[in-house]
């Protein structure tokens, strides 16, 4: 009984080693930790150098206090409504997440077009050059 045991438990290492050390799982494990880094690269490009000129332009709008308090009561401002316990829908910090979004999409698509046609030019001239 022990020795099918030993067999079953060095086949499933051998099974787990070829599924965790295929070629597949550390490209992914690169696309994964690559696509984090430029994550980072990105968000900073909106919101270092792209968000400030846009509040600027917007006369420095701040969406994050825009909010609806729940209920009868008024308040003057979004910490006040929060000091008082009240419910509010901030939807202000919405609006500033989507602006974000659509800023990161649209820079991620010049990006992605423009790569795209680079490697697909590199790619006609290697062909080119190979048919000469």
């Amino acid at each position: 009984m022990g020795r099918k045991k030993e067999k079953k438990w060095e086949n499933i290492k051998k099974e787990f080693k070829e599924f965790a050390f295929r070629e597949a799982t550390f490209g992914a494990a690169i696309g994964i930790i690559i696509g984090a880094a430029i994550k980072d690269v990105i968000n900073s490009l909106v919101t270092d150098i792209l968000t400030p000129p846009i509040s600027y332009v917007t006369s420095g709008i701040d969406f994050t206090n825009l909010y609806v308090a729940l209920g009868p009561e008024k308040y003057e401002s979004l910490a006040a409504a929060e000091e008082a316990g009240a419910v509010v829908i901030r939807y202000g910090n919405f609006l500033n997440e989507f602006i974000s979004f659509l800023i990161t999409a649209i820079i991620l698509f010049i990006l992605t077009y423009q790569i795209t046609k680079l490697l697909s030019k590199a790619r006609k001239d290697e062909e080119k050059a190979e048919k000469k």
